[in-house]
């Protein structure tokens, strides 16, 4: 028997991931199944935006991953559960796409939380620091309806929204 054995419950489940991974994540997210997202320092890239981005040196961009992640706009109508977005605010090179996948979402509740540190998160600190806290406490709610963790996402005065090191957004989560 696994130690997960009457554990886990198979009928609540999340997917997430970063940067790339988080689009992957996105592609997925239609599927009923899907309990909940989470979206790390990614974002859909907006149509045209990745000629416009500069790169160093003056090189070319070629489409990501070799064309593989063509994930669109047009997938974010197609989510149905709640969504976070977990971003390194302003230094993110997904700063942009995302807060425009924020815009854009309007059916599911779904939330922008920026911190700025950039698109390499707070992944290296112990338990992934601020950014692993604020997806253990989405998991904690979303999966499990720990109303505590909630607190931190729920009403005017929630954890984040008080927090000044984040800058926190929502949509349909009150």
């Amino acid at each position: 028997d696994s130690k997960y054995y009457q554990k886990l419950n198979p009928s609540k489940f999340a997917v997430f991931g970063h940067s790339c991974g988080g689009l992957q994540a996105l592609e997925v997210s239609p599927d009923p199944r899907v309990t909940t997202t989470l979206v790390m320092d990614s974002g859909v890239v907006t149509p045209g935006a990745m000629s416009k981005t500069p790169m160093p040196g003056g090189a070319k961009q070629k489409p990501p991953m070799g064309g593989a992640m063509a994930v669109g706009k047009d997938i974010l109508q197609k989510l149905h559960a709640p969504v976070i977005y977990i971003n390194g605010g302003e230094k993110d090179i997904a700063y942009a796409n995302g807060m425009d996948d924020f815009a854009r979402i309007d059916k599911v509740p779904v939330a922008m939380a920026n911190l700025d540190v950039g698109h390499g998160g707070t992944y290296s600190q112990t338990n992934g620091g601020e950014f692993g806290r604020v997806a253990v406490a989405w998991l904690q709610w979303r999966l499990k309806g720990d109303e505590t963790a909630g607190k931190m996402f729920v009403g005017p005065s929630c954890g984040l929204c008080k927090d000044t090191d984040w800058k926190f957004e929502k949509k349909k989560i009150d």
